[in-house]
C-alpha cells in the first residue's frame, strides 16, 4: 500500500513538473522573458515561479481565451493582482497585465508586419500622405485624467518628477535650439525611432534603432551599422563618443514581467549609457501614448499603463546630466491620447507627422 502511494506521489510530482515546465517554455518569450536565463541554471519551471512571486500568473500570458474581451477579475481564474485594464491600476500601483508584447504575437507587437497595431516603424507610411500637421499644444494629461510628468510644457527640465541632483551641481534648463545640435547625438530606440531615423530629417545624427527594440535584450542583438558592420550597442557606443544621447524604449516591454522589473532593466541600461559615454548628456524619453480607441480596447497597451512606466521614467532626471523629455506633449489631444489624425495604426506616426517630433526635440536643448 505504501508503495502504490509513493508510486502516486511521484507520478503527481512529475506531471506537476512537466506543466510548469512546459508553461515555462511556452512563455519564454512572453510573460517570463524577464526572468529568462540559461535554461541549464535556470529550468522553465522556475520562471513560473518566479513570476508568481511577482505577481506574474500563468494565465496572463497573451493569446488566451480571457484576454479576448474579457476580464478576468483578480487576473484570473483563482485570484491575484488584477489584470490592467483601461483606467484600472493593478495591485499596489506597481504591477500591470502581462501579455507580452514579442516579435509575431499578440496585436500592437513590434513585429515589423505591415498591420493595425503592429509596432513596424512606420514602414508604409509615406511622407507626405497626411499632410505635415502641428502640435496642438495639448496638455500632456493621462487618459485616466492624471498629469502627465510633462504636463503643460513650462515644467522643469526633470519633467515635473523632482531634482536629484547631487549637491554643489548646477541644473540646466532648456532652451530653443536649432538642427546643428543634433550633429554630435546619437539616437537610441525602437520602432517609433526607426521611424525618426526615416521620416525626421535628421540627416546629421546618428541612429541606432530597431524594430522590436526592448530593455531586456538590449545589449545583446547586433543592430548597429557601423562602416557597414552589425555591432552591439555596447561595441558602437565604446567606438564613438558623443555629446548627446537620446533614449526611447518601453512600448514593446509592456506585458511582459512588472513595472519594478522593467524599471531595474531601465535604469541599468540608463546607468551603462553613462559609463559608456562619459561626456555626454541623457535624454531619457517618455513612451508615446496610443489613441483613446486602443487604449480603451487593450488591457495591455493602454495610457494608464504607459503613464505608470513614464511617471518612473521621469525619475531618473537629475536636470544636470540626465534630462526627461514627454514628446506626448507635441502629439496628444486635451484627454493626453494620441492625436488619431497624426497615426496610421494607433501607435506610431505617419511619415509625413514625424517633424512634430523634431520641432518639439528642438525646444529641448540644454544650456551646456
Amino acid at each position: 500500500m505504501k508503495r502504490i502511494i509513493k508510486c502516486r506521489v511521484t507520478i503527481f510530482l512529475l506531471l506537476g513538473w512537466a506543466v510548469l515546465s512546459a508553461i515555462g517554455y511556452m512563455g519564454r518569450n512572453n510573460i517570463y522573458k524577464a526572468y529568462r536565463k540559461d535554461v541549464r541554471t535556470t529550468p522553465y519551471f522556475v520562471m513560473v515561479f518566479e513570476g508568481i512571486h511577482d505577481g506574474v500568473w500563468p494565465w496572463m500570458m497573451s493569446g488566451m481565451p480571457w484576454e479576448r474581451g474579457q476580464n478576468v477579475a483578480g487576473g484570473g481564474p483563482g485570484g491575484g493582482d488584477e489584470a490592467l485594464f483601461p483606467g484600472t491600476e493593478a495591485a499596489g500601483g506597481e504591477t500591470e497585465a502581462v501579455g507580452g508584447e514579442t516579435e509575431g504575437e499578440a496585436p500592437g507587437t513590434d513585429d515589423g508586419a505591415v498591420s493595425p497595431g503592429a509596432d513596424n516603424g512606420a514602414g508604409n507610411a509615406q511622407p507626405g500622405t497626411e499632410g505635415t500637421g502641428a502640435a496642438d499644444g495639448s496638455t500632456g494629461v493621462a487618459g485616466d485624467g492624471t498629469e502627465s510628468p510633462a504636463g503643460d510644457g513650462t515644467e522643469s527640465p526633470a519633467g515635473g518628477a523632482g531634482d536629484t541632483q547631487a549637491p554643489g551641481q548646477q541644473t540646466k534648463d532648456f532652451v530653443q535650439v536649432d538642427e546643428s545640435w543634433f550633429d554630435n547625438a546619437v539616437f537610441i530606440g525602437d520602432s517609433r525611432t526607426v521611424g525618426l531615423r526615416d521620416y525626421g530629417g535628421l540627416e546629421q545624427a546618428t541612429f541606432y534603432a530597431t524594430v522590436g527594440m526592448n530593455v531586456y535584450d538590449l545589449w545583446e542583438e547586433k543592430f548597429c551599422e557601423v562602416d557597414g558592420e552589425k555591432l552591439t550597442l555596447e561595441e558602437a557606443l565604446t567606438a564613438k563618443q558623443y555629446g548627446k544621447v537620446y533614449f526611447q524604449i518601453g512600448i514593446n516591454e509592456m506585458g511582459t514581467g512588472t513595472i519594478d522589473s522593467f524599471m531595474q532593466e531601465y535604469t541599468a541600461a540608463v546607468e551603462r549609457l553613462k559609463e559608456l559615454q562619459p561626456n555626454a548628456i541623457i535624454y531619457v524619453q517618455g513612451i508615446m501614448r496610443v489613441t483613446q480607441k486602443k487604449s480603451d480596447a487593450d488591457p495591455i497597451f493602454n495610457n494608464r499603463g504607459i503613464q505608470l512606466r513614464n511617471e518612473r521614467i521621469a525619475l531618473l532626471a537629475d536636470n544636470v546630466r540626465v534630462f526627461y523629455i514627454d514628446m506626448n506633449e507635441a502629439v496628444c489631444n486635451d484627454a493626453g491620447n494620441l492625436r488619431e489624425d497624426l497615426t496610421f495604426d494607433e501607435l506610431h506616426l505617419y511619415g509625413s507627422k514625424y517633424g512634430i517630433w523634431v520641432d518639439f526635440l528642438l525646444t529641448k536643448g540644454v544650456s551646456l
